[in-house]
């Protein structure tokens, strides 16, 4: 899997520059939170960061920390599916599932994380001890710090482990065993909460996360309506998969085997895991988007209901029960690889040319990420018309100053190789709206060399409205000196101070900032 995820590269989608863009301000000395807004995700940052500093400053590095977490997420996923199945072709089957559906870059760690919960939880439920309770803490708290809801999710189906299967001297039906939990977890969390509460606040912290979440509200609303016959079967068999699992585990046949409840111990945390993924990360604006970071623990429960099927005594009704399971399976498989577009991958990869072309691919795939906005790996169409600025950037914008992007381009300073001014790695209409955040972006901003911004219109104007501060800053200090168009009024619009400038670009006119 960690293979094909490199050599199909086609680049990042803007939504992975987002980390990517802190990583490279943490690589310049800031810290989440205390000199960047965050809203909820340094270690993702920090893992991303950790991995350049070691390997390199380069898109190759990225590409190659992707690749093997989507790999580990596959091994993390087989072992599961072996441990909730006894069966290698079916743990192989749930792995092949999560890759053919084809998750987007930045989703790796959705793959890494729930298919380790999922672990976890079998782990756990095998023999519940308080040390194997700190275990499941620790990696909720770790989920949490790798984003804040995985933290969430993944502590909520910890806690209906933990009750289901309490440690031995729990006299009080689960309640000592989850009450260990919670507080594992928050011993876990206590330094960041200190780190948070000192250099932000964490109820400001927690403000900006829920602005942000309010404005994804009016895209998550799901309806089968119109959607391709692909679209509309995974996302059935996504939401049916714990609906049906908890179905086979209250059957009395179920119930009369001798190791029913162990199965239920091992088998509901895992269906309120893909219950809670499936509400919090599947949304309505892009399923073929969406719906692949729920897949794991939904992908467990199939190939678990298809392992009951087969052990059910050999009668008519277990017949049609196996038959069912396994064609059902197959299809989530069939329509998996349609909205992975399985078979473009390969095509991607060279695959389909012969294994002798893939040298040639990684060796071009190599090429093409030193200059990302150059190739076919261009992150977005502001990218690709911003190609003169990023030749631009080592000529003449030292590496000690800094962009103001006043947009949702989060790849123009990552391709730039600088600092992004002001805290925000993005602005966007709706995002900050209170006082207290603008005096925050404008303090900063005092204490940074900013020679050159960039805006997007028309979403720059509502931004305007909201934060007259950093609109009176922008057009009091900085000239338009080049603008794009990308059809109809949507318009990239960049902006230097000329006041700063020590001379002349002479491929593009522009001012140029480095010391004569």
């Amino acid at each position: 899997m960690a293979s094909l995820r490199f050599l199909s590269l086609t680049g990042f989608p803007d939504d992975h520059y987002v980390h990517l863009a802190g990583a490279q301000q943490m690589l310049h000395g800031e810290w989440p939170s205390r000199d960047f807004v965050d809203l909820g995700a340094p270690l993702t940052y920090a893992i991303s960061a950790a991995a350049q500093g070691i390997f390199g400053q380069r898109q190759i590095t990225e590409a190659l920390l992707m690749a093997c977490a989507f790999g580990l997420g596959a091994v993390l996923t087989l072992r599961a599916g072996m441990a909730l199945t006894g069966s290698v072709i079916l743990g192989v089957a749930a792995a092949l599932l999560e890759l053919l559906v084809y998750p987007r870059t930045y989703s790796y760690p959705k793959m890494v994380l729930y298919a380790a919960a999922a672990v976890a939880f079998v782990w756990y439920a095998a023999r519940p001890s308080v040390t194997r309770i700190v275990g499941l803490a620790a990696l909720a708290a770790c989920a949490a710090l790798v984003r804040h809801d995985h933290g969430l999710y993944i502590g909520i189906a910890s806690v209906v482990a933990v009750a289901l299967s309490p440690i031995p001297s729990d006299r009080y039906k689960g309640l000592l065993s989850v009450a260990i939990l919670a507080a594992a977890v928050f011993v876990f969390m206590l330094p960041y909460f200190l780190y948070l509460q000192t250099v932000d606040g964490i109820i400001a912290h927690l403000q900006r996360g829920a602005a942000f979440a309010a404005l994804e509200v009016p895209r998550q609303r799901l309806t089968m309506t119109g959607l391709p016959l692909y679209d509309a079967w995974l996302l059935a068999a996504v939401w049916m998969a714990p609906i049906v699992a908890l179905a086979v585990l209250l059957l009395p046949a179920i119930r009369r085997h001798e190791g029913a409840w162990m199965i239920a111990r091992r088998v509901l945390p895992i269906v309120a895991l893909a219950i809670v993924t499936n509400v919090g990360l599947i949304r309505g604006d892009r399923l073929d988007v969406r719906l692949p970071d729920a897949i794991v623990a939904p992908a467990l429960l199939m190939v678990w209901l298809v392992s009951q099927a087969w052990r059910m005594p050999l009668r008519p009704f277990a017949i049609a029960a196996r038959a069912a399971a396994t064609v059902v399976l197959l299809l989530t498989m069939r329509y998996a690889a349609v909205m992975g577009s399985v078979e473009e991958q390969l095509d991607r990869a060279n695959v389909l040319a012969g294994l002798d072309r893939v040298p040639e691919r990684v060796v071009s795939l190599v090429r093409d990420m030193d200059r990302p906005w150059a190739g076919r790996l261009v992150p977005s169409a502001v990218a690709g018309e911003m190609r003169p600025f990023f030749d631009y950037v080592p000529r003449c914008i030292p590496p000690d100053q800094r962009l103001l992007v006043a947009a949702w381009v989060p790849e123009i300073a990552v391709l730039s190789q600088r600092a992004f001014a002001g805290g925000q790695i993005w602005f966007m209409p709706g995002a900050l709206k209170t006082p207290a955040d603008h005096a925050l972006v404008m303090r900063r901003l005092e204490h940074q060399r900013v020679p050159v911004a960039v805006y997007r219109r028309p979403s720059y104007d509502e931004i305007a409205l909201e934060f007259p501060e950093l609109d009176a800053y922008i057009k009091g200090r900085f000239t338009d000196v080049a603008s794009w168009s990308l059809g109809g009024d949507d318009e990239v619009h960049l902006l230097m101070d000329k006041k700063q400038s020590t001379g002349i670009d002479a491929k593009t006119g522009w001012p140029c900032f480095s010391p004569l």
